[in-house]
């Protein structure tokens, strides 16, 4: 028979068991009941969803920890099993604890941020401002992402002469730092005037690659100024603080990297052609004040009559008055010419030509590679199901014939399935080219004015046909038919 033991002794040697006996552990719980008494020492209780044990963090382990500890808090205890032999309390021992899940992220994330804010990588005055007159801009997100169509579409819009170039990357994942790290890296100055690193919304861990201290630096380097566009409103990153210019979403940041838009633009156009005209005809009023007055004392001269010394003068200044009005027109005929071949350079219409052009391009390219593609794999079909002949087959390989057959049907069943994605892909493509044609303009109400010839006049060349004494021939398109007719010059 056992010998009795005393409550002490039972205790001891449950304590000496638990620790023998299962040693140091990693436990991870929430806290809850957290006090901190005089002494130094930290108590709390740690519990999962069916569970709770009770945690003790001594003075001298309480002192090296780094972070804060609040009810609530998921953390990861590790430490001692024990036992609280005066009372027979079982407990774990803790030596160090991390937080766990956000809120560990949470932590580095602060921690990374006063580091590079005390490194001076978020100071106003190493910021760059953003372009006024884009041309390029580069994107880099993942390719298949609902950000890129966001970006892609209010850029179109804003902007459809915008020459837009993608860097595809991963931009959630084990890859995703090291690959947004190389994409940033390897932009060279000429590369674009404006970087929009952007992505969807989503949780702390799915944007932590964007917390990365290498892509950091990778974004103060980098030569071109980088507008950063990740997650949602609420949603901030380091890159946010590193970049030139922190957007709230994608597609505010391409908001931000067209400040000119087409409709700006225009209207800008207009008004700067406005003041022109103004001036131009102030200044033609000024100059015809200066001439009367100067023939109102000239016919005053000839009625009181003048000395042979004042007519000399008056004979060398008549003859220098057109010589000095020359002068006086001659840069301002020069400024308006060059202003005029301004307005023709900037025209969209040059632009938009040449954007339709290079969709032409891609189009082509895009159905010849996919005609290939296709072509290719009709070939492949054709010997796999060849191969898969079961009369082709060796006799001993005839009783497989059921399984194989199965497989092809399978594999033909994949094959339609990429085939239909692939005339999908090649309708969504055709419908944006379809979008960016001119005759889409047309549908909206909007009309085309042509000369006799078929050249498109601008503001201007219109302006100075109409002035004509001759009428001008005239053809007015619309989406549905085009109209004939003779415009005159006013009376």
């Amino acid at each position: 028979m056992n010998s009795v033991l005393s409550v002490t002794s039972l205790n001891e040697l449950a304590k000496q068991v638990l620790e023998t006996g299962i040693g140091r552990v990693q436990v991870a719980g929430e806290i809850r009941s957290l006090s901190r008494p005089s002494s130094g020492h930290v108590y709390f209780q740690l519990k999962d969803d069916r569970a709770e044990v009770r945690c003790a963090l001594f003075r001298n382990s309480a002192q090296r920890l780094r972070i804060e500890l609040n009810n609530g808090d998921a953390v990861v205890v590790q430490g001692m099993v024990s036992m609280y032999t005066p009372r027979g309390d079982f407990q774990l021992i803790a030596s160090h604890i991390e937080l766990a899940g956000d809120g560990r992220l949470a932590a580095l994330f602060e921690a990374l941020k006063k580091k590079l804010l005390a490194e001076g990588l978020f100071d106003a005055a190493r910021k760059r401002p953003l372009p006024a007159w884009p041309r390029r801009v580069l994107v880099i997100t993942s390719a298949t992402g609902a950000a890129l169509h966001d970006v892609e579409v209010t850029l179109i819009r804003r902007l459809p002469w915008l020459q837009i170039h993608l860097l595809p990357v991963a931009v959630q994942g084990d890859t995703a730092a090291a690959e947004l790290t190389a994409a940033v890296t390897c932009i060279q100055p000429d590369s674009a005037d404006v970087v929009l690193l952007v992505r969807g919304g989503g949780s702390m861990s799915d944007l932590w690659p964007f917390n990365d201290e290498a892509l950091a630096r990778a974004i103060a380097a980098c030569p071109v100024p980088v507008i950063s566009g990740v997650g949602h409103e609420i949603d901030f990153s380091i890159s946010d603080f590193v970049a030139d210019v922190r957007a709230a979403t994608p597609t505010a940041a391409a908001e931000l990297a067209t400040p000119i838009t087409r409709s700006s633009l225009r209207s800008r156009t207009e008004a700067l052609a406005h003041r022109l005209d103004q001036r131009s005809q102030a200044q033609w009023r000024a100059l015809s004040q200066r001439v009367d007055e100067y023939s109102l004392r000239l016919n005053r001269v000839v009625r009181h009559g003048f000395s042979p010394a004042a007519a000399r003068r008056l004979m060398t200044a008549q003859a220098a008055l057109p010589v000095a009005l020359g002068r006086i027109l001659q840069p301002q005929r020069q400024r308006l010419a060059a202003l005029e071949r301004r307005l023709n350079n900037a025209h969209p219409r040059r632009a938009l030509v040449a954007q339709q052009q290079r969709n032409a391009r891609l189009h082509a390219r895009l159905t010849l590679a996919l005609s290939r593609q296709l072509a290719a794999r009709r070939q492949r079909e054709i010997r796999l199901l060849d191969r898969l002949d079961p009369a082709r087959w060796h006799p001993r390989w005839q009783g497989l014939a059921p399984q194989i057959d199965a497989r092809r049907r399978q594999h033909l069943a994949r094959l339609r399935q990429y085939l239909a994605q692939q005339r999908q892909r090649v309708a969504a493509l055709s419908a944006m080219l379809d979008a960016l044609a001119p005759t889409r303009v047309l549908d909206r109400g909007y009309t085309v004015v042509q000369l006799a010839d078929g050249h498109v006049p601008t503001g201007v060349e219109l302006h100075t046909a109409l002035n004509t004494a001759a009428p001008v021939a005239l053809t007015l398109r619309f989406a549905d038919r085009q109209i004939g007719l003779d415009a005159y010059p006013p009376e």
